[in-house]
């Protein structure tokens, strides 16, 4: 096991997609401040709640709502990065065939496996971490510039920001895992990147179509992960109506915390399994 991590984290620190990955993140936080920033200085929109939505924007901004807006922006920046991490480390062993050679050279297919489910952890956890640090820089600046409100920053905040980290790194997993399962299924990158942002894009395109069903069909979103996603992170706070009108602000409504929780755990245990018995199954040198 120590072989396999060690080996692992002798590729991840080397390889330049670590690190485009992670700066590509946080300079996608960073440009939604900005762009946040100007749309704000535009003023109200000429239209019904028009002054409600430039409200939401300034509290978004604010310092005092930096946990709950900040992190429920980055989600969606860290899942994309995440989830081509951890495609992109899995199938290039394929794709460069070292994979047959790793295995036989005394690292156990498990071993193997759990290394770069340990790093897509790690990194997952690393870019929530580090993009946060940028929200945080940006939202103290422009709350400076406008005078928005910062709140207080006392002992109960700073907890609370890392457990709204280790909140949003969770949100993040199941699509982490999804992408190590796709690469392992097709020994490649590129596909397993692909499938797995391509559900996570349609996932909340249906999601929003069955808004208004009914019967059978209305609860289909209770099972899957965005809607799951969004319990666990109304657990960091709530910015405005939530109504939609506002981009990445997350409704008050919705199943509890604890059953989102569950089921986001529920489905990384059946995506690890299937994860695991399709590596040590397959003949790698296929």
């Amino acid at each position: 096991m120590a072989d396999a991590l060690r080996a692992e984290l002798f590729k991840v620190l080397r390889r330049r997609m670590t690190h485009i990955c992670l700066l590509a993140a946080m300079a996608l936080v960073l440009t939604f401040y900005i762009i946040l920033w100007l749309r704000i200085r535009e003023g109200p929109q000429p239209r019904p709640d028009g002054y409600l939505e430039w409200i939401e924007l300034r509290e978004g901004m604010s310092f005092r709502n930096v946990v709950p807006y900040g992190f429920a922006l980055e989600r969606f920046f860290a899942t994309l990065v995440s989830v081509v991490f951890a495609g992109t480390m899995m199938g290039n062993e394929y794709d460069w065939r070292t994979v047959g050679v790793v295995t036989s050279r005394g690292v156990t297919r498990w071993h193997f496996m759990f290394a770069k489910l340990a790093s897509g952890v790690v990194f997952t956890f690393l870019t929530v971490m580090a993009s946060f640090l940028v929200a945080l820089a940006a939202s103290a600046w422009f709350s400076y510039l406008y005078g928005l409100p910062f709140g207080t920053f006392d002992v109960a905040r700073v907890l609370d920001m890392f457990a709204s980290i280790g909140r949003t790194s969770f949100v993040i997993l199941p699509f982490v895992v999804m992408s190590l399962l796709f690469a392992t299924i097709w020994r490649a990158a590129g596909p397993a990147v692909g499938a797995s942002l391509g559900l996570y894009f349609i996932e909340g395109i249906f999601t929003g179509l069955l808004s208004n069903a009914r019967g059978f069909l209305s609860h289909i979103p209770d099972v899957l992960f965005n809607v799951n996603g969004d319990a666990v992170m109304r657990a960091n706070g709530l910015v405005g109506r939530g109504d939609g009108g506002v981009p990445f602000l997350i409704s008050a409504s919705g199943p509890p915390q604890w059953r989102g929780a569950l089921i986001l755990a529920g489905w990384m245990v059946v995506i690890l399994v299937a994860v695991f018995w399709r590596f040590q199954r397959r003949d790698i040198q296929e």
